[in-house]
């Protein structure tokens, strides 16, 4: 009997070792999630998420790992959304805009025309209701979503042929991406070709097309354009900032230890601040690369760009009476930009971004 008593002490005393044992390892386990993006490795937007990636995995000591894909490696770019909504993956770097078949609202948040400077989307995204526009949309999804970076405004068209007025856009093919920008190509008679980033450069080349955007000066560069385009008609009317950020599939999110869902969350802002700089600042090598390239470029008048802001309002307008999504996130973001008008003034010269011409005339706009 007293041996017995001391067998099952004994055996009592190593499941309880094992038990605790196999809960420290378990513990002890990194958090493994894969981060499928929308760009490919030639395309420098992928900084941003593998930035946040690196943010992620020292702020947590390595208890959650992410490792970057481009795209094509295990997802498609056009199948990053579908892939983290259905938990096929667990987070997707991307651009709003591209999801705009699923909702024409996701158009608005990626970039508007004649809308959104680069610090307006920051300032709008976590002041001003942005934030609660981006998580409702893609709550609809199965997805939480943080912004983690904002690109400056894009360069504008890049051609193999002079475009210098307004007048000189009819009858060209234009890469151009975005439903809005569609709408406008359309009022000024030229044709909206859409095709992914990394086929800008053959297009070019091969002369399927007259000229197209892509991104920001720096980020134009890397892509090679200069080697195949003469001429820039600037501003980026069509894009005048970009988000980016990161798409996580809802469950996966809600597992994640409440402690590690702040260093996800603090982690995007910093790579907001980091990231938005680092594009724009690339700029200033960027343009001086292009000028020794040859690259000639001209600008629109205000004039001229007034007609397209009376284009992109007639589209803003249209489009808020089909989609409620869409007319929610318009408001609030035409709001801002109405509300921070005045102090926008005050602060000329010095203020970023720009005094609209004029204003949409979108329902509930104070």
């Amino acid at each position: 009997m007293k041996r017995k008593k001391i067998a099952i002490f004994a055996v009592a005393i190593v499941t309880i070792f094992c038990i605790s044992w196999g809960v420290a390892f378990a513990a002890e386990q990194p958090i493994k999630w894969r981060l499928v993006s929308t760009w490919t490795p030639t395309i420098n937007l992928i900084e941003g998420d593998r930035n946040f990636a690196k943010l992620v995995n020292e702020m947590s000591k390595g208890r959650l790992q992410i490792t970057v894909s481009p795209a094509g490696e295990l997802v498609p770019a056009t199948s990053v959304f579908d892939a983290v909504a259905k938990g096929s993956v667990e987070c997707g770097g991307d651009w709003p805009s591209y999801w705009a078949g699923k909702n024409s609202a996701f158009d608005l948040l990626g970039s508007f025309p004649m809308g959104l400077g680069q610090y307006d989307a920051i300032n709008w995204y976590l002041h001003y209701g942005g934030k609660k526009i981006f998580d409702d949309l893609f709550g609809k999804y199965n997805m939480v979503y943080f912004l983690k970076s904002v690109t400056p405004m894009e360069s504008g068209i890049r051609s193999r042929v002079p475009i210098k007025t307004l007048a000189d856009y009819k009858g060209k093919k234009l890469r151009m991406s975005g439903r809005a920008q569609g709408y406008i190509l359309k009022k000024l008679g030229a044709a909206q070709v859409m095709i992914s980033g990394g086929e800008i450069y053959q297009a070019l080349q091969m002369g399927t097309i007259d000229g197209a955007e892509f991104s920001s000066p720096s980020i134009d560069w890397k892509m090679g354009f200069s080697e195949v385009t003469k001429y820039c008609i600037a501003p980026g009317w069509h894009q005048p900032s970009s988000t980016n950020g990161v798409m996580i599939n809802k469950k996966v999110w809600d597992s994640l230890p409440d402690d590690l869902k702040i260093i996800v969350e603090k982690a995007a802002l910093a790579n907001i601040a980091y990231m938005s700089s680092s594009y724009e600042t690339g700029n200033i090598e960027a343009i001086e690369l292009f000028k020794k390239a040859g690259t000639q470029t001209f600008k629109l008048s205000p004039a001229e760009l007034k007609k397209i802001e009376e284009y992109a309002w007639e589209y803003l307008v249209d489009e808020s009476a089909k989609n409620p999504d869409f007319h929610k996130a318009a408001l609030s973001m035409f709001q801002y930009l109405k509300d921070f008008q005045e102090a926008r003034s005050f602060q000329e010269p010095f203020s970023q971004g720009r005094l609209l011409y004029s204003w949409p005339k979108l329902p509930g706009l104070k």
